[in-house]
């Protein structure tokens, strides 16, 4: 059920878990910005987010690691982001999700939110954890983007639109 979430309370609540996917040899650095919007999404599918890209970057990271989470308030002007309906003014919380795993390609890349590709053997991966991510992203009226090369890591940038609502608030019109 969609709410009104406050993304860095979301995200505090979800460390735990993500810590114990991706192990003590990996560190987790949580950086949250100060003020942050609230966004419209179901808590449950900001968990489904969080924890594929977390199981992704564990993969990608032999060894010892990092996984940096940021959080930021940004308004793009219009015309450089897609906007929604219920976001004319441009105002994004974007969430930043980086890893020092062992990076991928500009081949890789252009293919990681296609459902079942994976560079993973058979036995580690189907290949839809980043294609949820991304439906789940683009059904929250967002956007997701990758950046990565070889042996420098990965970096997703997701834009949620910010709600006017006030974090809490049930949206009964988004229940179908």
């Amino acid at each position: 059920v969609p709410a009104v979430l406050d993304v860095n309370q979301a995200l505090t609540d979800s460390l735990r878990m993500l810590q114990r996917l991706i192990g003590e040899d990996i560190e987790l650095i949580w950086t949250p910005g100060a003020g942050i919007w609230p966004v419209k999404m179901d808590i449950t599918q900001m968990g489904q987010v969080l924890a594929n890209l977390a199981v992704n970057a564990r993969d990608a990271i032999d060894g010892h690691g990092r996984i940096e989470i940021d959080t930021a308030n940004v308004s793009i002007p219009p015309g450089q982001e897609q906007t929604s309906q219920e976001n004319a003014n441009s105002d994004w919380v974007r969430i930043t999700f980086r890893d020092s795993g062992c990076g991928m390609d500009e081949a890789t890349l252009t293919q990681i939110f296609e459902p079942f590709f994976t560079t993973k053997d058979g036995s580690k991966g189907t290949g839809l954890g980043l294609s949820s991510v991304y439906g789940i992203i683009k059904q929250n009226h967002g956007s997701i983007e990758a950046s990565s090369q070889p042996g420098n890591g990965t970096t997703f940038i997701i834009h949620l639109p910010r709600s006017m609502q006030a974090a809490g608030a049930l949206s009964n019109k988004q229940q179908t």
